[in-house]
């Protein structure tokens, strides 16, 4: 596949940060995507598009676009409301949007939503954290998390913790109704993770984040389990600025998609990486 690149072509060689965590190297190219899409937060397909939306108050419709960058159409998606979406998986049935979003601590009313194939709202699952006491507005704090996966009969949600800048591994069934959540497990990323894909046919997690100093980075995890044996882990620096990779779908193991925000300095974009 060629990539029809627009305004702003990108492509570089990049080698991992971690040589005893990753084995082979990474090329990335890079276009430029619609302004209407100047906070895209979250990436799926349907049909052979891909699907985003803006996130942090933004409009409760999905954007679908091509591999060229070009916006198609967009999806009106009813009865919700668009707190802080974040990120959106899909199973063969149903899609599920994370309105969980949580930057300053004091959100109590976090939800995932559950859609069927047609984008029509089906019912939704509340969150909470069994260990948040508090709900004071604070800067630093583990109970936001941007990144959820469809994985088997559950999902799974990764926490961003400006704290600790660790990763806390929540796992729940897709069944409707209230939870409290516990982590599981924890990943030392030593950044803020913004969005999570899961490949099942290879077993593959794929994770993205960013560092408190703009640094972007690629995870992927094979043979994801949780708990997660984090030996397996692989780290990817990806030097583009300014940048803040929010979204990561997985076409095969070799071909991974990211999107970035604008960060008001451009335009948003869409990343294809290649694993050799």
């Amino acid at each position: 596949m060629t990539l029809l690149f627009r305004a702003r072509p990108f492509l570089a060689l990049l080698f991992i940060i971690a040589p005893e965590l990753c084995r082979g190297q990474l090329t990335l190219t890079a276009l430029d995507l619609p302004r209407e899409i100047n906070e895209t937060s979250g990436l799926e397909v349907h049909n052979g598009l891909f699907l985003t939306f803006n996130d942090s108050g933004g409009t409760t419709e999905l954007f679908a676009f091509d591999q060229s960058g070009q916006l198609l159409n967009t999806i009106m998606i009813s009865q919700t409301k668009n707190t802080d979406w974040e990120d959106i998986t899909a199973d063969l049935d149903h899609y599920y949007i994370a309105d969980t979003g949580n930057n300053y601590g004091k959100r109590n009313d976090q939800k995932i939503y559950i859609l069927n194939r047609n984008f029509e709202i089906q019912d939704s699952i509340t969150i909470s954290y069994k260990a948040q006491k508090s709900f004071k507005r604070r800067k630093k704090h583990p109970f936001d998390a941007e990144a959820l996966a469809s994985f088997g009969d559950q999902l799974v949600l990764f926490s961003k913790d400006r704290k600790t800048l660790n990763s806390a591994i929540y796992l729940f069934d897709k069944n409707p109704g209230n939870l409290s959540l516990e982590p599981m497990d924890s990943l030392e990323v030593g950044c803020l993770i913004t969005g999570a894909d899961f490949h099942e046919p290879s077993g593959l997690m794929g994770l993205t984040g960013y560092s408190p100093d703009g640094v972007q980075y690629l995870f992927l995890l094979p043979e994801f389990s949780v708990p997660y044996d984090s030996s397996k882990m692989q780290k990817f620096v990806l030097p583009v600025t300014p940048a803040q990779i929010e979204a990561i779908h997985i076409a095969n193991p070799k071909e991974i998609w990211l999107t970035s925000e604008d960060e008001g300095l451009g335009l948003p974009r869409l990343f294809k990486a290649t694993i050799e």
